[in-house]
């Protein structure tokens, strides 16, 4: 019994009811005891403090929007380093899996061109076996540039949607913005 009325108590203490009146009061035994009504004639109620001010002052107003719009700022930055990065898996991924069979067939043609004899048949047989080298070696380059120019643009977008984002952040929690 005594603990259900110290919890009992304890829970009108810190409870949204806080706000009606408590008596602190003296049980048949000693025990502490709260209620909402007064334990005897001269019964004062307790003076509750909460932890919390129940308005919000125009510092605290400040410094919330201060760490909200930090925050957001920084998800726009992290936003775009993802952008980025997407953006470079799509772009370079397949261009790197071609660079990777390209450079497997060059180093194929190599191997057939040390084997090529001193010849005039080896010698043609060498000529075309360069040609093919060269061939695929421009292929790497130009998608590479191309690739390169695709890269270059994504950053533009991204670094675009970043720029948005944090123009309509800091809108947000400009004076005018409110």
């Amino acid at each position: 019994m005594f603990s259900r009325v110290v919890v009992l108590g304890v829970a009108l203490l810190f409870s949204p009811w806080a706000s009606a009146q408590v008596f602190k009061c003296k049980g048949a035994n000693g025990e502490t005891v709260y209620s909402q009504d007064p334990c005897s004639a001269g019964a004062a109620p307790m003076k509750l403090r909460s932890n919390r001010a129940s308005t919000e002052s125009a510092g605290e107003a400040a410094n919330r929007a201060a760490v909200y719009q930090t925050t957001e700022l920084a998800d726009a930055g992290i936003a775009e380093r993802n952008c980025l990065s997407s953006e470079q898996n799509r772009i370079y991924g397949p261009v790197n899996a071609r660079g990777q069979d390209a450079s497997r067939q060059i180093a194929s043609l190599n191997r057939q061109l040390a084997g090529a004899r001193n010849n005039l048949a080896g010698a043609t047989y060498a000529s075309g076996l360069r040609a093919q080298i060269a061939s695929l070696q421009q292929t790497q380059a130009a998608d590479r540039h191309s690739a390169d120019s695709q890269m270059a643009e994504a950053r533009r977008r991204c670094g675009d949607a970043r720029s948005e984002r944090e123009r309509a952040t800091r809108e947000k929690y400009s004076a005018g913005g409110k």
